[in-house]
């Protein structure tokens, strides 16, 4: 017998977007029957179905919410079933659905879902044990708690804006006036947000079999962000000093840094903890004199002094491929590491050995054959954890929930289909007009654009 370790767990999943949706998706790698609540109504449909691709070859097709990228690796191994809450039958099946659910995922503001009656208080007289995940921006209480979200927007509220970016230009802990923040490249919350429910699930899992009772976990996104600030925030609790935005530096360590290789637009990251990797290094530069000079004899004096080092080290890891100084460095004991863009990552030989990138394949009506997908970052040794198929196509599970899992009759799911409350096929939308690709490369829309990239991603094998 295969052992999946959330085999015999059912999730209905009832979020949207991102951080719930990706949840969703790690509990079904790991065995669990996901149950997306979808909805065939374009202005209800959950956004990544039709507005953030990518798509192959840049093509949306004309059944395109089952062909973008966002979608597939948010909601992997899923079933779906299609319903519309203002239905109020609607609202009666995914009651009957949650009487033999394990797991409900929402991320609603506090004030919709107690309007549907599908709030945790309704929900725990119907399933007692019920474990429900409230993803929201700013909690179930307080003043801010029936404000929407975005992980986007939520960054300032965290800390991000303030404590990352480029280095400040004065030193005593403020910016100069006129400045802005910067923001991170990538939504970081909703992943932070994603793996944090994983952790208050599993838990809530392991308490239920001890007690028998269920629980509610109410989990505010600005409050996990905030949670992985660190030091920044500790040092003003404690000693009520500003931190600067220190760039590609860092306070304690030196040098410390970003610096370019011999390749196009490589470059590695080197940090030098200690003196006896300091002269570890200058040895590596061929320029022990620089262990012996009063400006870079310790980690203070070197950090005051850096910008003096970096033309060194500049000139040695521009002699090097940017993987060869990786390895020049990490044999040596000095933590380094590579900068990796997307080619870089699909085709790291670490990764590979890994497996962490799996392949899935589609059906052929989403028309895209094989391709691979993000995993997990960790392994179980001794279970079967595995991206278990495509995302679901739009209510292909209408007939195995409503007929196979919950009993309806032919009448009942006929007058659901008369009310429009399921269906297969978007309604209300039209296909995404896309700008071509070397047309967004010209606009700066992106970076570049590679159609060779599969005889690059060989050629790095």
């Amino acid at each position: 017998m295969v052992n999946k370790p959330l085999q015999g767990i059912r999730v209905v999943d009832l979020s949207r977007v991102f951080a719930m949706p990706y949840a969703g998706a790690y509990l079904a790698d790991m065995g669990a029957e996901v149950i997306k609540i979808d909805t065939h109504h374009s202005q209800f449909v959950d956004t990544t179905r039709t507005l953030n691709g990518p798509y192959p070859e840049n093509q949306p097709g004309d059944n395109y919410w089952e062909r973008g990228g966002t979608f597939q690796t948010l909601n992997r191994g899923k079933r779906s079933l299609t319903l519309d809450l203002r239905v109020p039958d609607s609202i009666s099946i995914i009651k009957d659905l949650m009487q033999i659910s394990d797991i409900f995922l929402e991320n609603f503001t506090p004030r919709v879902l107690a309007r549907f009656g599908l709030d945790y208080p309704t929900l725990k007289n119907i399933k007692p044990d019920l474990i429900m995940v409230s993803n929201t921006g700013y909690g179930h209480n307080g003043p801010f708690s029936n404000f929407g979200a975005m992980a986007t927007a939520l960054e300032p509220t965290h800390g991000t804006g303030a404590f990352t970016g480029y280095r400040d230009s004065t030193y005593d802990g403020h910016s100069i006036e006129g400045t802005v923040p910067n923001k991170i490249a990538n939504s970081y919350t909703d992943f932070l947000a994603s793996w944090t429910a994983q952790l208050a699930i599993l838990g809530s899992l392991i308490h239920r079999t001890k007690t028998g009772q269920g629980s509610w976990v109410d989990l505010a996104m600005y409050q996990v962000g905030t949670s992985f600030m660190g030091e920044g925030l500790l040092d003003y609790t404690f000693n009520q000093t500003r931190s600067r935005r220190i760039g590609n530096r860092h306070e304690y360590f030196a040098p410390h840094g970003c610096f370019p290789c011999k390749g196009k637009d490589e470059w590695v990251v080197l940090a030098i903890r200690n003196n006896d990797e300091w002269k570890s290094f200058c040895s590596l530069l061929g320029k022990d004199n620089l262990a012996q000079d009063n400006r870079f004899k310790d980690p203070v004096s070197r950090h005051s002094h850096q910008d003096d080092l970096d033309p060194f080290i500049k000139e040695w890891t521009r002699q090097y491929k940017q993987t060869r100084v990786m390895e020049i460095l990490q044999n040596n004991g000095i933590p380094c590491g590579a900068v990796l863009n997307a080619l870089g990552m699909l085709s790291d030989p670490n990764f590979r050995a890994r497996g962490f990138f799996e392949s899935v394949d589609h059906t052929a009506e989403t028309g895209l054959g094989k391709r691979e997908y993000v995993s997990r970052g960790w392994h179980l040794k001794s279970s079967d954890v595995t991206i278990r198929g495509q995302a679901p196509q739009m209510g292909e599970a209408n007939d195995y929930v409503l007929r196979d899992m919950l009993g309806l009759g032919e009448s009942d799911i006929s007058y659901l289909d008369e009310k429009e409350a399921i269906g297969k096929q978007l309604a209300g939308a039209s296909i995404p007009s896309m700008v071509p690709l070397r047309r967004q490369e010209e606009l700066g829309w992106v970076a570049g654009y590679d159609p060779d990239y599969k005889e690059k991603l060989e050629s790095n094998d």
